[in-house]
């Protein structure tokens, strides 16, 4: 919490950083959570506004057993049995209703002054590109898990998830890999490039098209790639950091994005603490170079992001672990929601673009619950 943190487990302080406890109980694992935009800088000691006293940094749960719903069907998986057992879709969740509205915590002409504010501190030389980030708040009625299932529905997220992390629950839509490794291989799928889809197959591939043309989605996609290759090299072997997918489209049900692969092998002995340290938070969702960056976005942007742009997933007993960079995603209390979202902004951004886009990324979570 604000600039220091307390860090538990079953109700026992444990001594050292959320990261190093973290790496420090790895034995009682798999983890299965997320932590926050704020830790994440912490740790990697970049600028960043305080949390509320008090207010969840992260949390980790291990777990033994999960359920794993697509579509109609759900299984049972365990992380010590062979293959998954069927299980009964009813038992899932109760259905109920789920209901809210979502407005920008500003307007645009303030969003425009923070575009033309950061536009010209890039022109000072201070940085390259920034993404800046609004949030949307409003009231929430109903059954969390509801919510959830219509959102997962609408948009079919490849690292969607639900986790209770107390108080409220957080519900993640995004479509972006932060962070995998699997023995000493590392990967980051960075995300830069988004357009509605319109269902009209040649008006969207004539759209992909001019979007992987556009000089700005160029520009800012190839910063943010050079940032997170070179958050990888610092943990990497000499030598092994390849971008082996780069700018590419990929679609889902309600829009359309630029994505790249950025792999390596990781150095001998890394430990879990500096791989976080390296890459969280995510390149794309600060902008380079980070600590300049991130400076400039705690002083403009509304409040804290609190888990939106942090990180989420899961982390097994030996290390390895996928984690996803929570954009789309939305905090659910008892009577309220609030969902971020934001976009790159270089010299080429143009702000109504930018106020447009952000509402585009609300839309599979607004249909959810409107």
């Amino acid at each position: 919490m604000g600039s220091s943190w307390q860090t538990t487990i079953e109700g026992l302080a444990l001594s050292g950083s959320p990261w190093e406890v973290l790496e420090s109980q790895l034995s009682l694992g798999p983890w299965v959570g997320a932590a926050t935009y704020e830790l994440a800088c912490s740790e990697a000691s970049l600028p960043h506004q305080d949390l509320p006293v008090g207010t969840l940094g992260m949390r980790w749960q291990g777990v033994r057993r999960a359920i794993h719903v697509r579509s109609s069907q759900a299984e049972l998986w365990g992380f010590e049995e062979a293959e998954p057992e069927p299980v009964d879709f009813a038992t899932v969740c109760s259905l109920g209703r789920a209901k809210g509205t979502l407005q920008p915590k500003w307007n645009e002409a303030t969003h425009r002054r923070a575009v033309e504010a950061i536009q010209h501190q890039i022109r000072e030389g201070a940085f390259y590109v920034a993404n800046l980030c609004v949030p949307f708040e409003g009231p929430f009625q109903g059954d969390p898990i509801t919510a959830a299932l219509a959102a997962f529905r609408a948009a079919l997220p490849p690292y969607g998830a639900m986790l209770d992390m107390g108080d409220h629950h957080l519900l993640c839509l995004s479509m972006e890999r932060l962070l995998s490794r699997k023995g000493d291989q590392l990967r980051s799928e960075p995300i830069k490039g988004t357009l509605p889809l319109t269902g009209d197959n040649e008006v969207d591939d004539l759209a992909a098209t001019a979007l992987q043309r556009d000089p700005k989605e160029r520009a800012e996609h190839a910063m943010i790639v050079d940032l997170i290759r070179n958050d990888l090299g610092r943990v990497a072997e000499t030598g092994s950091v390849q971008v082996s997918r780069f700018m590419e489209g990929e679609r889902f049900p309600t829009v359309q994005h630029l994505v790249s692969r950025v792999e390596a092998k990781a150095k001998p002995n890394l430990r879990l603490a500096e791989l976080l340290r390296s890459v969280l938070p995510g390149g794309s969702v600060t902008g380079a170079p980070k600590h300049s960056v991130c400076a400039h976005l705690s002083k403009v942007e509304a409040g804290p992001r609190g888990f939106y742009c942090g990180g989420l997933g899961w982390i097994d007993i030996n290390g390895d672990l996928d984690l996803a960079l929570p954009i789309r995603t939305a905090e659910l209390s008892a009577n309220s929601i609030r969902y971020w979202a934001g976009g790159g902004i270089t010299l080429r951004s143009n702000p109504f673009n930018e106020w447009r886009e952000m509402f585009i990324k609300i839309k599979a979570i607004q249909s959810a619950i409107g």
